[in-house]
């Protein structure tokens, strides 16, 4: 989800300069595209929950033949990928497309017969400038997401007592174990943050989030409200647009929040913030301290991830403060409720 919001500048770029264009995107982001290009119709979906491991293969093979028929009756001229990941890389050489540009990979000339070299150098945004036929213009950003009335009135539905202008929303999980700040230090924030007259509510999708916030509420003698499992990507579109402020790990969910307009934390450890850091005004990056030249992402030569793992609640409340999140005794900054 991070890269999408990243890459989308670009994508609506290249959407815009050729009109006859197509845009294949993972079908769980529908949303996100939706409220990033209002009205945009040249979109074909990547079936991705039809196609796991959990459904039998035949009807796995059967939604990914439909979903590659259907891209090759598109008869493209060129197919521009600008992620290079094998799953994207396998789906431009089965594109049929003339022209197949992307970038340099193990064994890519099986997969473009045109590699164009990124720059990695700087922030991804830049990195995706480099492939893109054309890029957006630069400062780097992300594109403003509409409102959904309908996922607005469910957020409405869902939290009656809890206003807009109060509401800390938390991401505790992660993909990887090594980006996941201690539960034990997410409980202590949200209990700071209680304090302060903020409400604290969590929100994640799937297996490894649902863990790491019982944990976080195993720590709280009175439990935060969690949401996780609960809302669509639409409905965490608008419970983003209608809250205070935002904390958590290294994740698609912090550079939504970045998209959403509000102030967000993100907490880094061994990735590279250079690379992935949201891309707003409102949003600060923390990490205790850089890396060792000898760590690597999955393995810390002092085994505790002191870059992530030390920074403190007080850093996290002071960053907020900063942003003009109000963190005294009572937080009473107003901004519009859902």
């Amino acid at each position: 989800m991070g890269n999408l919001l990243i890459a989308l500048p670009h994508l609506r770029a290249m959407l815009s300069t050729h009109p006859d264009a197509l845009l294949v995107v993972d079908a769980r982001y529908q949303a996100l595209v939706a409220q990033s290009l209002p009205g945009e119709t040249r979109l074909l979906f990547y079936p991705e929950q039809a196609l796991s491991s959990s459904r039998p293969l035949w009807q796995r093979i059967k939604h990914y033949l439909m979903f590659v028929h259907a891209m090759r009756r598109f008869r493209a001229e060129h197919c521009v990928d600008i992620e290079g990941e094998q799953k994207s890389a396998t789906l431009s050489r089965l594109s049929g497309a003339t022209t197949r540009i992307g970038p340099p990979r193990r064994h890519g000339h099986w997969f473009y017969n045109k590699p164009l070299e990124p720059d990695w150098q700087g922030h991804r945004w830049y990195g995706y400038a480099s492939l893109s036929q054309p890029a957006a213009t630069a400062p780097a950003h992300y594109l403003p997401l509409t409102e959904c009335p309908d996922s607005n009135a469910r957020i409405r539905a869902l939290l009656p007592m809890h206003a807009g202008d109060t509401r800390l929303i938390l991401h505790v999980g992660a993909t990887k174990t090594y980006k996941m700040w201690h539960a034990e230090q997410f409980a202590s924030l949200c209990q700071q943050a209680r304090r302060a007259g903020l409400t604290p509510i969590l929100v994640g999708a799937g297996h490894k989030d649902r863990v790491q916030i019982a944990r976080v509420q195993s720590f709280l003698c009175e439990p935060v409200l969690d949401l996780c499992d609960q809302l669509n990507l639409s409905e965490l579109i608008a419970l983003l647009q209608h809250s205070r402020a935002y904390v958590g790990n290294d994740s698609g969910p912090m550079h939504l929040a970045a998209a959403c307009g509000i102030p967000t934390v993100g907490l880094f450890g061994p990735t590279n913030d250079n690379l992935w850091h949201p891309l707003s005004p409102l949003a600060r990056v923390l990490r205790w301290q850089a890396c060792a030249a000898e760590c690597e992402r999955s393995s810390c030569v002092q085994d505790s991830y002191p870059c992530l793992q030390r920074i403190t609640v007080n850093q996290v409340m002071d960053t907020l403060s900063d942003l003009g999140v109000p963190v005294g005794t009572q937080a009473t900054t107003p901004r519009r409720a859902v």
